[in-house]
């Protein structure tokens, strides 16, 4: 369940308590290994589907693996 508070911007420690209990947080997890990224929106990699993969498994496609 989100428990994300409404109307306001959170603390550095809310945000923190947030992600914790809200996993994945913030985190892009890869579609196709279930691991984080270590990207965000801004610079995702997406694979031919329009999901958002690690760079070792856009690397993979990439290749033709």
């Amino acid at each position: 369940m989100n428990t994300l508070p409404e109307g306001r911007a959170l603390t550095q420690c809310e945000h923190e308590s947030c992600n914790r209990s809200n996993y994945p947080g913030t985190r892009q997890i890869c579609a196709q290994c279930d691991e984080p990224t270590g990207r965000c929106e801004e610079d995702s990699l997406l694979n031919d589907a329009g999901e958002t993969v690690c760079e070792g498994c856009y690397q993979n496609v990439d290749n033709g693996n």
